[in-house]
Order: C-alpha cells, then structure tokens, then sequence
C-alpha cells in the first residue's frame, strides 16, 4: 500500500451553472496529477485568485487498480 506522499492527485474543478437548470461541469485542471504537496498548493492558489462563487476546486486521489479505462458510451455522456 502506498503511502500518502506516494500518492498522486488530480485537481478537480466544479463549474456552477444554472441556466435551464442547475448543474455541474468538472474539469481536471491542467490534465496531470501531482503529490499531496504540490496539489495542495496549487489548489490554494486556486482559491485564492477565484473570485467567482460558482467554482470550487477539489482534490481528487488518483486510483489506478482499473486495469481497463471504462469506455464511454452516448448513453452516459
């Protein structure tokens, strides 16, 4: 088992969007996972240059015991 500073993260963005109806787009940011360290600076420094409250940022551990990407179909996008 890997221990927390082994771990890596992705940096989740959550977009707010109310027109028709309210709802969430997520984003990772920049496409690449970090360390706990590097993720959680980044992530403040999200926040801290955010003037918006319809976005919030989030860390998300990155867990690669799938051995195959689940494929999506029209029917879940």
């Amino acid at each position: 088992m890997k221990t927390i500073d082994e771990n890596k993260f992705f940096i989740i963005e959550q977009r707010k969007w109310t027109y028709p109806n309210d709802h969430f787009k997520y984003a990772i940011m920049k496409n690449e996972s970090y360390d706990l360290t590097t993720a959680t600076k980044m992530i403040l420094a999200y926040e801290q240059l955010n003037d918006e409250k319809t976005i919030k940022y989030h860390l998300q551990k990155v867990d690669l015991s799938f051995e195959d990407p689940l494929l999506l179909t029209e029917e879940v996008a």
